[in-house]
């Protein structure tokens, strides 16, 4: 018993090493990590019923967020695999409501599916002056000016939204009237 509780000891109070060292001593490429982040995610998400295309995106959607409650929440609509693959194709100008989101987004990656991606591809107001300024006098986030400078550019568009109900709400309204 004595001995079982000093090797207990002995393990919980040796000093720890940050798993970045395992890194460093076996070093891996980024598409490694990807890879086995990846194989993690199919390991962990356990069964479900989305096509193999859709799950590609769910999976990136986990992978991004690091959130598996994803997998019970999104839905897609019948054409939306194929509608978005479409629009990457035709090189579609890409809107979201955070820099964040933005400057995530590969413009390699683009371009591997569309020569004709540049940065300027990819639009979000929300930090713009002149949209600051509207929000500031009207009270509202700024977000729902952002979507209102985008909305000559939406027909068509790609449009990503990273956590802003009020952008979703307006771009809804600019769909529905």
């Amino acid at each position: 018993m004595k001995k079982r509780r000093a090797a207990r000891q002995t393990s919980d109070t040796a000093p720890r090493r940050a798993l970045v060292h395992a890194l460093c001593a076996r070093p891996l490429s980024g598409e490694a990590i990807e890879a086995l982040s990846f194989a993690t995610i199919d390991r962990e998400a356990g069964p479900r019923s989305f096509a193999p295309d859709q799950w590609q995106v769910v999976r990136r959607m986990i992978h991004t967020t690091a959130d598996f409650a994803l997998i019970a929440e999104v839905r897609f609509s019948p054409d939306a695999i194929a509608s978005g693959v479409s629009a990457l194709r035709a090189g579609r100008p890409i809107y979201t409501d955070s820099n964040m989101v933005r400057a995530g987004i590969s413009l390699a990656r683009l371009r591997s599916v569309c020569a004709s991606y540049g940065p300027r591809s990819v639009v979000c107001h929300v930090a713009d002056e002149a949209v600051a300024k509207e929000a500031r006098s009207a009270g509202l986030p700024r977000a729902l000016f952002a979507v209102r400078k985008a909305k000559p550019m939406l027909a068509g568009a790609i449009v990503l939204f990273g956590n802003s109900p009020v952008g979703l709400l307006e771009l809804n309204r600019l769909i529905i009237e």
